[in-house]
């Protein structure tokens, strides 16, 4: 498939150690572009890990920012980050009404510009959510399946994003939101159903 390996983090950005895989989580970037990107490379003098291999845009163009052999500190459990290959998919999350200025603004005072509508379900004290592209999702299934083949990675995708049940030892696909409450990725506009018939049907 075709992989954008452009954006490379350094060495100081995840750990340079091989582990065998047993799930991919996938999560939000929470900002736009490549803006977490940017981010990841000035945190902590360029010594922050709490990385991900791969990046997808809005537009679908996929990002590999170190190899899936390797791992990081994505969910700050060193013994689970091991087993992952985590993803995250360009999302600005939760977004807020600004009634001062009557428009929508991101976690991080952003203004929320896409033209695409909000989409709007209580979960997780939060209403308001950033929507997924449909082209997005396409790589999605595209680089999961693609992964799936490269590291034997069974074809088992969690039913929801809630943490209902200990995903320590879990094989398969999952959502950082299935392992603490306190993540708030991916979000309720994450199309579940269609997502885990795409993976699973093969």
């Amino acid at each position: 498939m075709d992989i954008n390996k452009t954006y490379k983090l350094e060495e100081t950005s995840y750990f340079k150690r091989e582990f065998n895989k047993q799930q991919i989580v996938i999560g939000n970037s929470y900002r736009t572009g490549l803006g977490h990107y940017d981010a990841w490379t000035k945190k902590i003098n360029g010594n922050y890990k709490g990385t991900s291999s791969y990046s997808i845009g809005l537009d679908g163009t996929v990002y590999e920012h170190f190899n899936p052999k390797y791992y990081s500190s994505f969910l700050r459990d060193k013994e689970l980050d091991k087993k992952i290959i985590p993803i995250v998919l360009e999302n600005e999350g939760w977004v807020i009404k600004d009634l001062n200025k009557k428009k929508f603004i991101t976690w991080d005072g952003e203004p929320y510009d896409r033209d695409e509508p909000l989409i709007e379900k209580k979960w997780r004290t939060k209403i308001r959510w950033a929507p997924y592209s449909n082209i997005q999702i396409k790589s999605l299934i595209e680089l999961v399946n693609y992964l799936i083949d490269t590291f034997g990675i069974e074809r088992n995708v969690a039913l929801d994003n809630i943490k209902d049940k200990e995903y320590k030892e879990f094989k398969g696909i999952s959502y950082r939101s299935n392992y603490s409450k306190n993540y708030l990725d991916v979000s309720p506009a994450f199309d579940f159903d269609g997502f885990k018939k795409a993976i699973e049907k093969n």
